[in-house]
């Protein structure tokens, strides 16, 4: 069955259909650099740069053919059809039923659509192809099956202008979450009260379903890194860890901010002192033309003048775009992290979040930025201090 015989909805696509076509165009030019007769892409964030479509049914077998020439092929489980076919982008759906061996339908499907002998290459770093599958496939096939990887990701790394431009309305969606949060914080509450307060406003302002559930942790508990909300009560003078997130068209804005249930002590202000320096000193160091090292060097500098340096136990910023769960960022293509020589370029986008991870407590100040042709631009907008609640 081909697209053709299904209802298209073109609100399904986020972009113009000529931006997927101009894209396309450029993965098949590649594809003929490297002799290719198509790629299998397993990657649902890589699918969805390439042709627009998303869905949640990339949990069972999936991929997508682009052969060298004409529109991409999706084999996929039977009920994902008319989904895939809406959004008018695919030239045909071969179908998986629930009683087939999915990695026997795509060998027999490319073994049709395959002239015999030509190579074809295949997303061996993505999540979804286990080694199972891979090594089974690598048997049934005829055809020799290559590594094909960093194709998309390093078009990902610089955003269109429509792009930023989803990222920005993400970041409304986010301060709108971490507002009603932080309003939300007092003792007694529990934890699945904020979380509760912080998912209400964030869909309200817009978001879709996030790639990474948002943190909402109180007490020691913030001392462990991506501890979650697990019903517990909030109580006099915890740190409540929030971390809020929007999402619109599968882009995401992030932003961080720390609330004190009372009083703060003096611990807590010279932890907050020394993050909301940490933030403000890469975001004056972001700019065109820096390493990601020389960036995420002069955080640590920060952190070290304040002997915390110890505590900072990760990278300086992750890169961020499109996002499908369990993961938001787009931290696996491109990082601000010690000793990566990595040059940043005009509308590359960073979630930067310096964190410490204290014996009793762990506490985080973030903001989404983008590098501008000068300098750095903060998506999100939120006033950057401690936070307290009655």
């Amino acid at each position: 069955m081909t697209a053709q015989t299904s209802r298209i909805y073109p609100d399904l696509l986020p972009f113009e259909p000529a931006l997927y076509d101009q894209r396309l165009e450029m993965v098949q030019a590649e594809l003929d650099r490297r002799g290719l007769a198509g790629v299998l892409l397993f990657d649902p964030e890589n699918t969805f740069w390439l042709t627009g479509y998303q869905t949640i049914g990339y949990f069972t077998f999936q991929t997508v053919y682009v052969p060298q020439t004409g529109r991409p092929v999706i084999i996929s489980r039977m009920v994902n059809r008319t989904l895939a076919l809406a959004h008018g982008v695919f030239e045909d759906f071969i179908a998986i039923g629930d009683t087939q061996d999915p990695v026997e339908v795509l060998a027999g499907y490319l073994a049709r659509a395959v002239p015999p002998g030509q190579p074809i290459g295949a997303e061996t770093g993505s999540w979804y192809l286990t080694v199972r599958d891979h090594r089974r496939l690598a048997g049934l096939l005829a055809t020799d099956m290559q590594e094909w990887s960093g194709v998309f990701e390093r078009h990902r790394m610089v955003k269109t202008e429509a792009e930023i431009d989803r990222m920005r309305r993400a970041a409304r969606a986010a301060e709108a979450g971490l507002a009603a949060a932080i309003n939300s914080v007092a003792p007694g509450k529990t934890e699945n009260d904020v979380a509760a307060a912080m998912f209400a406003a964030n869909i309200a302002a817009g978001s879709e379903y996030l790639g990474h559930p948002p943190l909402v942790v109180a007490g020691e508990t913030t001392a462990l890194c991506f501890a979650m909300w697990r019903r517990r009560e909030i109580r006099q003078g915890d740190v409540v860890l929030l971390e809020a997130a929007g999402c619109v068209d599968r882009y995401h804005a992030m932003l961080s901010r720390p609330v004190i249930a009372g009083t703060p002590t003096q611990q807590h202000l010279e932890a907050a002192h020394a993050l909301q320096e940490v933030l403000e000193t890469a975001i004056t160091s972001i700019r065109p033309g820096i390493s990601a090292a020389e960036v995420d060097e002069a955080c640590r500098a920060a952190l070290a003048r304040k002997g915390l340096e110890q505590y900072f136990r990760h990278r300086s910023a992750y890169g961020i775009g499109i996002g499908f769960p369990p993961n938001w960022s787009e931290g696996h293509i491109y990082s601000i992290r010690p000793d990566d020589p990595m040059i940043l370029q005009p509308n590359m986008t960073f979630h930067v979040i310096p964190t410490l991870f204290l014996d009793s407590f762990g506490m985080c100040f973030s903001e989404s930025v983008r590098v501008t042709e000068t300098g750095c631009e903060t998506l999100t907008n939120f006033e950057r201090r401690l936070f307290t609640a009655a």
